[in-house]
């Protein structure tokens, strides 16, 4: 599908000046924070620190013993990951929002953590400014890299880890340790890797395609004001503005 789609994209480059979408549905929600959808189609937000799992019907789940939710992951829908920076700790959640595995972390000072696998979580340790794999199963720890500064924001998928530091240089590492300078990127508020070679940003109140081989942004046509997040699945933009969820669709 990413190949697919990165072959789409890059045509739409070299044919228009910018992408084209369409606006395919849109709904009210009153909720702080949008954190993404899993690939179900299910919608997750959070209000007053609880988290929300929305479809046609709305499960909640909330820690207040942690603290501030600082981040939520969505992509596996079966075990969605809850961290809580403020006490170093995290919360593992299956489908309904019930609790696998809560754990606070006393070896390392995380400064964010990320899905690996099925079994393994990434996370970046602020006192030895190393990224590593920490073991759901064997409740080790595997330092993958030497000391790196200055990182600003981070996602992952189930082979890669990708960053972006203060300079707006981007890099990804492999489960293996390997890491890969991608290039540096635009001004941005919120960003979406797709892949190594390509991703979506925010700048602005406008979402932009960008390619690392191409080092060029392209527009697309998304018309709405006061974005606070969005993600991209599938073909699909999810748009979170202040009062509204929005469906975008790319043309093809």
């Amino acid at each position: 599908m990413r190949v697919l789609l990165f072959f789409l994209l890059t045509t739409f480059y070299s044919l228009a000046q910018n992408i084209e979408s369409v606006r395919v549905t849109s709904k009210p929600f009153k909720y702080d924070v949008f954190w993404g959808n899993d690939l179900s189609g299910k919608y997750y937000f959070s209000k007053s620190n609880t988290l929300y799992k929305v479809s046609k019907d709305t499960l909640n789940y909330s820690n207040n013993a942690f603290g501030k939710i600082s981040s939520v992951e969505t992509f596996n829908m079966l075990q969605t990951l809850v961290f809580y920076k403020e006490n170093n700790a995290f919360v593992l959640l299956d489908a309904q929002l019930n609790e696998i595995k809560t754990t606070i972390f006393s070896e390392i000072n995380c400064e964010f953590l990320k899905p690996a696998s099925q079994n393994e979580l990434w996370f970046y340790d602020s006192l030895s400014q190393q990224i590593g794999l920490y073991n759901l199963n064997s409740i080790t720890f595997k330092f993958l890299s030497n000391p790196i500064k200055n990182i600003k924001y981070s996602q992952s998928d189930y082979n890669y880890l990708y960053c972006i530091d203060t300079e707006n240089n981007a890099f990804s590492i492999s489960k293996f340790g390997k890491i890969k300078s991608l290039g540096k990127i635009m001004s941005f508020e919120k960003v979406f890797f797709l892949s190594q070679n390509d991703l979506f940003y925010l700048f602005d109140n406008k979402i932009y395609y960008y390619t690392f081989e191409n080092k060029l942004s392209q527009q697309v046509n998304i018309n709405e004001k006061l974005i606070e997040n969005f993600c991209f699945s599938d073909g699909f933009f999810s748009i979170f503005t202040n009062n509204q969820l929005i469906t975008y669709k790319i043309k093809k």
